[in-house]
């Protein structure tokens, strides 16, 4: 099934259409003669663990990704690659409007948490999270009991999909598969800014979108915010802020900076902070060296980096573990300023 699960820049689950054929070798078909076959849907390919999507609208190829090694690549370098998979097995369907109006989201999304552990959070209160915080996010739920997809946009659920349940259905189809109260949460974020995702005839094409990450996945904020140790949600609130109804419940600090000749940029000791992080988590700093990643292209400064990284929690190590950590990216900061 295309969409599996595995590295963080996979594709995934996507909605069901009337399918045209499946699993069918690359080398049997004659790949620019399928879109007009397809007229709106898509056509996905699988080779071992890389996999691709050509969305195909009015029997045109309007979008291409391919995802290779971890990497995904779209547009022109996508199509390049995907015409030489030659051991790639090809399926396609027709979707309707509903299903055609999410796909933009579904591919192009940033991964923002690619495990994020049911177990560590309330799932509704994730999804109320998540809606407060306005913005397009595509949440993907990996149960023992099946995998789905919640879309939500704008404080809106506004389409919901499993592999149960293929077709877009209510809202509440992932609680069930939430209620068992194990599995893997990825959050992907689509940082597109458009008018609200078209369910009907008229949808509006997805921009190409360049190789890695495209612009501003973390919010930028000017102070700090301190999260209560009993927030379900703080890794979240550390990257995105506080809930938008809740400020009281959460307290503003400010970092005295007046005697620095200047913010030290983390691109700048991006190899240290990454080692930083890994002889402090070992082999739990996955996550936060995506968050370093991500501050680097972002162009954050180390300062907005450790104020982030204090307010992390992760089950496991203490929370003085995460203070230790942005105290050493600070006094890297210092050494490289002077």
């Amino acid at each position: 099934m295309i969409g599996e699960l595995g590295r963080d820049w996979s594709l995934p689950l996507l909605p069901a259409g009337a399918a045209l054929f499946d699993a069918l070798p690359f080398a049997a078909l004659v790949l620019d003669a399928l879109a007009p076959a397809v007229g709106n849907g898509m056509i996905t390919l699988r080779d071992g663990e890389r996999e691709g999507i050509l969305v195909i609208r009015d029997g045109i190829v309007s979008e291409t990704v391919w995802v290779a090694d971890g990497v995904r690549s779209n547009g022109d370098a996508a199509l390049t690659q995907i015409r030489g998979a030659h051991s790639a097995t090809v399926s396609a369907c027709r979707l309707p409007d509903a299903a055609m109006g999410l796909v933009g989201p579904l591919i192009r999304g940033v991964p923002c948490y690619a495990d994020l552990r049911l177990e560590w959070v309330v799932w509704p209160q994730l999804l109320n999270d998540l809606r407060e915080r306005g913005g397009t996010f595509v949440v993907e739920l990996v149960a023992p009991a099946g995998r789905g997809v919640t879309i939500i946009q704008s404080g809106r659920q506004i389409a919901t999909f499993a592999e149960s349940h293929p077709a877009i259905g209510n809202p509440d189809l992932l609680d069930d598969l939430a209620a068992g109260g194990v599995g893997t949460i990825r959050i992907l974020v689509d940082s597109v800014v458009s008018s609200a995702l078209h369910l009907g005839p008229s949808v509006i094409a997805a921009p190409r979108v360049e190789p890695h990450r495209p612009e501003v996945v973390v919010q930028q904020m000017p102070r700090p915010v301190v999260v209560q140790p009993d927030d379900p949600n703080a890794t979240l609130s550390a990257l995105f802020g506080p809930h938008s109804d809740g400020a009281d419940q959460y307290q503003l600090t400010g970092i005295d900076r007046s005697n620095r000749r200047g913010p030290t940029q983390v691109e700048s000791v991006l190899p240290q902070l990454k080692l930083l992080v890994h002889s402090r988590l070992q082999r739990s700093s996955a996550s936060v060296e995506e968050v370093v990643e991500i501050a680097a292209h972002d162009r954050h400064s180390v300062e907005w980096l450790a104020d982030r990284v204090r307010v992390m929690t992760m089950r496991g190590f203490l929370h003085s573990t995460f203070d230790q950590l942005a105290d050493d990216m600070l006094a890297l900061a210092a050494r490289e300023s002077d």
